[in-house]
C-alpha cells in the first residue's frame, strides 16, 4: 500500500468529529493518526482500516470485532480504547478505532539502549504487564502478540512511569464462550472455543511453496504488522511535524521488517508455534520471554523464523543465572518455569507469575524495612494495640511486684504455693498478649496490603478476631503446646517447631482454618521458603531476648547498686513491659512473611479479603464503590 494513498486523510474530519492531523505510521491493513477530538480539543490516536480492505466484509467483520474486545478492556494497564465507528470520505467508506495518545516510549526502546535492566524495574513491569493481560484473560481475551513493542512505558509527571499493554484488539476473542469466575478462572475456561471466528487468529501460519533447507519454509504474517506505534508526544508532533512523521515512517518499516522475520516468533509460544489451540498460558509463555530479555538483554532464541519457531518447540533456553549471574536463584527458576514448553508446567495465571517473581526478588531485608515502615507510619495503632493487649501482662507484672515486696515476710512453703502459681500466670499472660497482637496485627496488615485506602481501625479489627476468637483460641493452644515440647525435648525440635508454624495466627484469622487443617496450611506456607522462614524466626526470637536483657541488665546493674537482691528481681520483671514497644514491631514480620509466602505460592488475597468484608459486614458508601466495579456489558452491572 503506498504511503501517500493513506496521507491523503491528513486535514479531514471524520464524523464531524475527528481531524487527522498527522500520518504516525502504517501497516499491511490500516494506518494510525494523531488526530484531534474537535469536542474537546484533545489529541487522539485514531486507527484507520485502508479502504480497499472495507470492500471484504470479512476484514470489516474483524474490525468490528477489534473494536469489541479493546473495548471490554478497562483497566488502568491497557491502552484504553474510546470510539469506534464508519466514515463515508467521498465516494469511500472508511472504518476507525480512538484510543487514547500515550507520551513516552515503548519497552523496545528502552532495551534497545539498556540492554539489560535491574531487577527491581523487571518486577514493577511485569506487575503492571501481568495485571492487564489478567484483566484480559478474564473477559476471555488472549493477546496473542505480546513483545516489547506491545508494552508502552508513559510518564506519569512524577519521575515515573505507567505501563500500558496495546493492541489487545488483535487478540482472539472466545466470545461464544462461558462467563469467567472471578476472581482468577482455570486457564482451560480461557480456551477459545470452535465458534469463534478464524479471521480472529492474531498469528496466522501456513505453508509456502518456496524452498528452504528442510524443503519446507514456514511463513509467517503476524497482525501485528498490520498496526502501528503512536511514536510522538504531542508537543513534539506540533513543533516538528517533519521529524516526527520521519520518526513514525522508520519505526514503521522497522516493526514490518522485525515482525516478518523475527519479531512475532521471538515471543511465541511453543504450541502458537505448532499452530494448536491457545489458552492464558500461551500469554504467559511469552511474558516469560520479555522478562528473560528484560534480565539478560536478549530474548532465549534468535536467528531466522524457521529456527526460532524450531528452538521455541524443541530446545531449552540457556538457564538465566548462566547468563546473569547476580540474578537470584529463585527469580531465575520462576522465570523458566514460564518459558516451559509443557503449558501444564508453566504458572496458571499471569498474576500468579507476577506475585511469585515479586515475592522471590523481595530479600528478607526488604520485608523488615516494610515492617519498620509500617510501624512507624501507623504508631499511634500498634501502640494502641499493644497497650490493650498487654493489660493481663500488666496486670500479672503487678502481682510479680507485689509478691517480691511481700516475699521477705512470708513463710517459704507459702512463697512457694504463690509463686509456682504465679510463674504460671505470667507464661499464661505473655502467650495471650503475644498471641492478640500477633492475630491483630496481622488483620491490619493485610488489610493494608489488599486495601491500601481502608481506614485502620482497631475496633473492625477486634471485631474479627472476637468472631474468630474460638478456632483462634484453641489452635493456639495446641501450637503453643507443640512448640514448648519442642525446646523442653531439644532446643533443635524447638526451633523447627517454631518455624513450622510461625505462620499459624494469620492463617487461622485470614483463612478461617483451625486445629489441624490450620497447622497444615501453616507448615505448607513456610515449606514455600524454608530459609526465609528460619532466619525471620532468629531474628523474631534473638532481638526481642536481647534488647529485653539488655533493659533488665541496666535496671538490674542500677538496683543492684543499692544492695537489693529483691530490687533486682522486680527491676527485671518491670522490664517485661519493654515488650509494649518491641512486640508490635516483630508482630508485623510473621504478618508480611505470611503475604510473602503467598506471593510465592501466585496466591492472591482476593478470597482473604472477601472473607474479612463479610465479617465486617456493611460498608461506607465510599468503601462500597472502591471495592465495586462496572463489568464489561451493561445487563451485568451491579447496583451499588
Amino acid at each position: 500500500m503506498a504511503q501517500d494513498s493513506l496521507e491523503k486523510y491528513v486535514g479531514q474530519v471524520l464524523d464531524e468529529k475527528y481531524r487527522l492531523e498527522s500520518l504516525l505510521g502504517q501497516g499491511g491493513m490500516g494506518a494510525v493518526f494523531l488526530a484531534t477530538h474537535l469536542g474537546t480539543d484533545r489529541y487522539v490516536a485514531l486507527k484507520l482500516i485502508a479502504p480497499q480492505f472495507m470492500l471484504n466484509p470479512e476484514f470489516v467483520e474483524r474490525f468490528k470485532r477489534e473494536a469489541r474486545a479493546a473495548g471490554r478492556l478497562r483497566h488502568p494497564n491497557v491502552v484504553d480504547v474510546t470510539d469506534f465507528g464508519f466514515s463515508g470520505s467521498g465516494n469511500e467508506r472508511v472504518a476507525y478505532l480512538v484510543m487514547e495518545y500515550l507520551d513516552g516510549c515503548t519497552l523496545s526502546d528502552v532495551l534497545a539502549e539498556e540492554n539489560r535492566l535491574p531487577l527491581y524495574w523487571v518486577v514493577d513491569i511485569l506487575e503492571q504487564v501481568c495485571g492487564a493481560v489478567q484483566e484480559a484473560h478474564q473477559q476471555g481475551i488472549l493477546h496473542r502478540d505480546l513483545k516489547p513493542d506491545n508494552i508502552w512505558l508513559e510518564p506519569n509527571a512524577l519521575g515515573g512511569y505507567r505501563v500500558k499493554v496495546l493492541d489487545f484488539g488483535i487478540a482472539k476473542v472466545a466470545e461464544s464462550g462461558p462467563a469467567l469466575p472471578s476472581p482468577w478462572p482455570a486457564p482451560a475456561q480461557l480456551q477459545p472455543t470452535a465458534a469463534a471466528p478464524a479471521l480472529e487468529a492474531a498469528t496466522m501460519i501456513y505453508e509456502s511453496g518456496a524452498a528452504a533447507d528442510d524443503g519446507q519454509a514456514t511463513q509467517i504474517m503476524s497482525a501485528a504488522e498490520q498496526n502501528t506505534r503512536v511514536l510522538a508526544s504531542a508537543r513534539d508532533t506540533a513543533a516538528r511535524p517533519q521529524a516526527t512523521a520521519a520518526a513514525a515512517g522508520t519505526a514503521a518499516s522497522g516493526l514490518t521488517r522485525v515482525g516478518a522475520i523475527l519479531g512475532t516468533p521471538l515471543y511465541m509460544s511453543p504450541e502458537q508455534c505448532r499452530g494448536e489451540r491457545l489458552d492464558a498460558r500461551s500469554d504467559i509463555y511469552s511474558i516469560g520471554v520479555i522478562a528473560y530479555q528484560m534480565l539478560t538483554g536478549a530474548p532465549p532464541f534468535t536467528g531466522d523464523t524457521s529456527s526460532v519457531i524450531r528452538s521455541h518447540t524443541d530446545v531449552e533456553p540457556t538457564p538465566l543465572r548462566d547468563l546473569n549471574k547476580k540474578l537470584p536463584k529463585r527469580v531465575s527458576r520462576m522465570v523458566m518455569s514460564a518459558l516451559e514448553k509443557d503449558r501444564e508446567q508453566r504458572p496458571n495465571t499471569a498474576i500468579a507469575f507476577a506475585n511469585a517473581v515479586r515475592a522471590n526478588a523481595d530479600s528478607l531485608g526488604t520485608l523488615y524495612r516494610r515492617a519498620f515502615s509500617l510501624y512507624s507510619e501507623y504508631f499511634p495503632t500498634f501502640l494502641k494495640l499493644s497497650l490493650i493487649a498487654h493489660i493481663p501482662t500488666i496486670i500479672v507484672t503487678a502481682m510479680a511486684i507485689a509478691f517480691r515486696l511481700a516475699e521477705p515476710r512470708l513463710g517459704k512453703p507459702v512463697a512457694i504455693a504463690i509463686g509456682i502459681p504465679l510463674a504460671l500466670l505470667t507464661v499464661a499472660s505473655q502467650f495471650v498478649t503475644a498471641s492478640t497482637i500477633s492475630g491483630v496485627t496481622a488483620i491490619i496488615v493485610t488489610q493494608l496490603a489488599a486495601a491500601p485506602m481502608k481506614p485502620v481501625r482497631l475496633r473492625t479489627a477486634f471485631q474479627i478476631l472476637r468472631r474468630r476468637l474460638r478456632p483462634f483460641v484453641s489452635t493456639g493452644i495446641r501450637m503453643a503446646i507443640r512448640i514448648m515440647l519442642g525446646w523442653i525435648l531439644f532446643v533443635i525440635p524447638g526451633l523447627v517447631m517454631t518455624a513450622r508454624y510461625l505462620l499459624w495466627a494469620p492463617v487461622v484469622l485470614m483463612e478461617g482454618l483451625e486445629k489441624k487443617a490450620a497447622r497444615q496450611r501453616a507448615r505448607a506456607l513456610a515449606a514455600r521458603s524454608w530459609r526465609t522462614i528460619i532466619v525471620a524466626m532468629l531474628i523474631q526470637i534473638l532481638v526481642p531476648a536481647i534488647i529485653g536483657g539488655i533493659v533488665g541488665f541496666i535496671t538490674g546493674a542500677s538496683t543492684a547498686k543499692k544492695g537489693s537482691s529483691r530490687g533486682v528481681k522486680i527491676a527485671t520483671d518491670a522490664a517485661t513491659l519493654a515488650n509494649v514497644f518491641i512486640l508490635p514491631l516483630f508482630s508485623i514480620v510473621p504478618a508480611l512473611l505470611y503475604l510473602k509466602m503467598r506471593q510465592f505460592g501466585g496466591e492472591t488475597l482476593a478470597d482473604v479479603m472477601a472473607q474479612l468484608e463479610e465479617m465486617e459486614g456493611t460498608k461506607s458508601r465510599w468503601q462500597q464503590r472502591m471495592r465495586s466495579r462496572l463489568t464489561v456489558t451493561p445487563q451485568n452491572r451491579t447496583p451499588i
